[in-house]
């Protein structure tokens, strides 16, 4: 059947399928497999389940107190519509986790990006690993080793940003790293160093190394409007007794660094800034603590780069408990931790405060954006990662990611009508085979145009200007 339609006509249809299906139509035959893992088609899909999709999903990381070393993600929807808490059985499931850390604690969560989640597998900040995941199709990429590293730098401290190329479609980590000067502060200008998905391999970018300081401790990055950024500070403009903070960027399609302005209230105590996004937007979280107070202030730049755009838009008293926030959910909502791990819900509007029934260690909650993608199709399936896994996750793993074995499943087709059949059998869950499989004849197959087809097996589709999808 494959061969009645043009290459292109597939790549618009495929782009409407879940990713779950289009793992199985890879299989069918080597055209569809090839569509499918190519990276142009890859970044449509992306594009169109963006635009479309009408449901927030995040997931959620946290660690028991005894077993710190062994982290739990969990997947749920943002909704209003959740009457008791978000992390209920009917709104949030649970994310096989196959990665064990080297390190005494556990791993750091860069960023999410399309699909894909960057870890930083740190020791005493040296570096043990950096890796990029994929838990919808359970693949990961292990990024080789850094330049700079204690052994040939001595002591430093380095931050890590990770976030999406569009120009150049690509995928990108950058690794700002301070040498420690001998009185034990960073020696500015940094070393840079940038990894690309595309070409796999790290390259030195010292010539625009940035003249800021960037604070690590807080291990806090945002990536928005194509950059990374972090907050940092100028040790050439002094306020006060402290260097002048701001917001370094980084922006990954030219690759230059720059500087955005933190609200000028907050320039001289950025050491208790935290950077954030708040739906879609440059956010920065700052902590008042002192003898009659406990705050957090939530301030967002309204418009990209414009220093007086800068609004508070809430103020949240921690003097109930709460220690940080971690997260921001829909209707004016934030997740909070307490001092003693318990996870709760904080309306920002009416203050009130909702138990979501969850403890963890408190340094290991982190809430990021979540979608399913087909980035990194060809890379390592996550199975290997782990040195035993469960019978059941065995299966679920084979009939997921084995899709090389059966890329030439078609050589078996030689009849038309068991190739349709098999299409049949393969997406039925999706109810597209009474399209694919609806009975046409050779020149009604052939007489039909593409909208049509697009039509026939996605209906709801809205096909003005779908040529232009991939």
């Amino acid at each position: 059947m494959s061969n009645h339609l043009p290459e292109e006509v597939w790549a618009g249809i495929f782009t409407r399928l879940p990713v779950k299906t289009l793992l199985q139509i890879r299989s069918v035959c080597k055209l569809f497999s090839s569509i499918i893992s190519n990276p142009t088609f890859i970044s449509a899909h992306i594009k169109k389940t963006i635009n479309e999709s009408h449901s927030h999903t995040l997931f959620l990381r946290y660690l028991i107190e005894k077993e710190r070393q062994q982290e739990h993600y969990l997947l749920f929807t943002d909704s209003s519509d959740h009457k008791n808490s978000i992390f209920d059985e009917h709104n949030c499931r649970k994310l096989d986790f196959p990665f064990k850390t080297r390190s005494k604690c556990h791993f750091r969560i860069v960023d999410s990006c399309n699909g894909l989640i960057c870890l930083n597998d740190d020791n005493d900040f040296d570096t043990s690993g950096i890796i990029l995941w994929n838990p919808s199709i359970k693949r990961f990429l292990n990024l080789p080793n850094p330049r700079v590293t204690s052994r040939n730098y001595g002591s430093y401290m380095y931050v890590l940003g990770f976030g999406y190329d569009e120009k150049n479609d690509d995928y990108k980590v950058v690794r700002v790293a301070y040498k420690k000067g001998r009185s034990g502060r960073d020696l500015i200008p940094p070393e840079v160093e940038l990894y690309s998905l595309n070409s796999r391999s790290w390259r030195s970018f010292n010539a625009g190394a940035p003249a800021y300081g960037i604070f690590g401790y807080t291990w806090s990055q945002a990536f928005v409007n194509g950059a990374v950024h972090w907050v940092g500070y100028d040790p050439c403009v002094v306020k006060g007794n402290e260097s002048c903070g701001l917001i370094v960027a980084f922006d990954l399609s030219d690759e230059v660094f720059r500087e955005v302005m933190l609200p000028s209230c907050l320039e001289q105590h950025a050491w208790d800034v935290y950077i954030t996004v708040f739906w879609g937007k440059l956010a920065v979280l700052h902590y008042d603590y002192g003898a009659h107070k406990n705050f957090c202030s939530v301030w967002v730049m309204e418009e990209y780069g414009l220093a007086d755009s800068w609004k508070k838009l809430y103020t949240v008293d921690l003097r109930g408990g709460l220690r940080n926030l971690i997260g921001f959910l829909r209707n004016d909502e934030v997740i909070g931790v307490t001092i003693r791990g318990k996870l709760l819900s904080y309306d920002l509007i009416t203050s009130r405060i909702n138990n979501l029934r969850l403890r963890g260690a408190v340094g290991g909650f982190h809430v990021g954006s979540y979608m399913e993608s087909l980035v990194l199709i060809e890379a390592e399936s996550a199975a290997l990662a782990r040195e035993s896994i469960t019978s059941g996750n065995e299966q679920e793993e084979e009939q997921a990611t084995d899709l090389h074995a059966v890329k030439n499943r078609n050589d078996e087709f030689d009849d038309q009508e068991k190739l349709e059949s098999f299409l049949s059998l393969r997406i039925s869950e999706q109810n597209y085979s009474a399209y694919l499989c609806g009975g046409f004849s050779e020149q009604e197959l052939s007489a039909k145009n593409s909208e049509e087809w697009v039509k026939e097996l996605v209906p709801e589709a809205n096909c003005d200007g779908w040529e232009n999808d991939w």
